[in-house]
């Protein structure tokens, strides 16, 4: 009986220690894919660091005139363009760019003036990457204030010839996502709009001020940015 009650008791006091022994033995299991995952998660975001230089084309829908010169609204239609960005990542999450883009525009088929028109958008800016775990692609918004001119030599019906170019200050805002497929290259893509007015008119050698309306600008960006490979999660793939 006392031998019994010593065997139980013994049991008991080693209860514990086998708990401890199995929780510190199964801890090192669960973590080590863990750290595996997060150091997967965030090896892009380590690669926005530094400078970076981009190229990319760019589709605008047009934009619509109106007050100032117009009595009536004009608007321009579709276009392609390109344009070129160089930034800087200060850390993972947040960078600044200056880009530049030039997108051609025609008027339509129905307006008095014709002629072969370019819609061009100057900006500096910020870029915030958002932090949602996704392996090689990182979510991004922008925001930027820069120039916007929409220049053109036109020619009315009476066959009079003129260059006109229409410019003001502008904000900017955008969203888009940047997808890595190597070390130092991804594909970036976004949607951008820009705010503000045409109010400063050059035609034929005369510079006036114009009155206009609030102008949107939308362009549809796709294009390829590449980074020098100097982070050390870099340097090993």
């Amino acid at each position: 009986m006392d031998s019994r009650l010593r065997g139980a008791t013994l049991g008991l006091m080693a209860l514990p220690l086998l708990a401890i022994s199995a929780e510190s033995y199964g801890q090192p299991a669960t973590a080590r894919p863990a750290a595996r995952v997060n150091a997967s998660q965030s090896a892009p975001n380590e690669r926005t660091k530094g400078f970076m230089l981009g190229a990319h084309v760019v589709a605008a829908p047009g934009v619509t005139l109106g007050g100032g010169v117009f009595e009536n609204s004009y608007t321009t239609s579709f276009g392609a363009g390109a344009g070129l960005m160089l930034g800087y990542g200060f850390n993972r999450v947040l960078s600044s760019y200056v880009s530049f883009d030039f997108a051609r525009q025609n008027p339509k088929a129905s307006d008095p003036i014709r002629g072969s028109f370019g819609l061009g958008h100057l900006e500096i800016g910020a870029r915030a990457n958002l932090a949602l775990g996704m392996a090689n692609s990182v979510p991004y918004l922008s925001a930027s204030f820069g120039q916007r001119s929409l220049g053109a030599r036109t020619v009315d019906d009476d066959g009079n010839e003129a260059d006109v170019t229409m410019q003001g200050r502008m904000v900017g805002l955008g969203i888009g996502v940047e997808h890595f497929f190597s070390p130092t290259m991804s594909l970036d893509g976004g949607l951008q709009f820009g705010f503000g007015k045409f109010d400063h008119l050059t035609m034929a050698g005369r510079e006036l001020t114009l009155s206009m309306d609030e102008t949107t600008s939308t362009r549809l960006r796709i294009g390829i940015t590449w980074r020098p490979c100097v982070s050390a999660p870099c340097a090993k793939r």
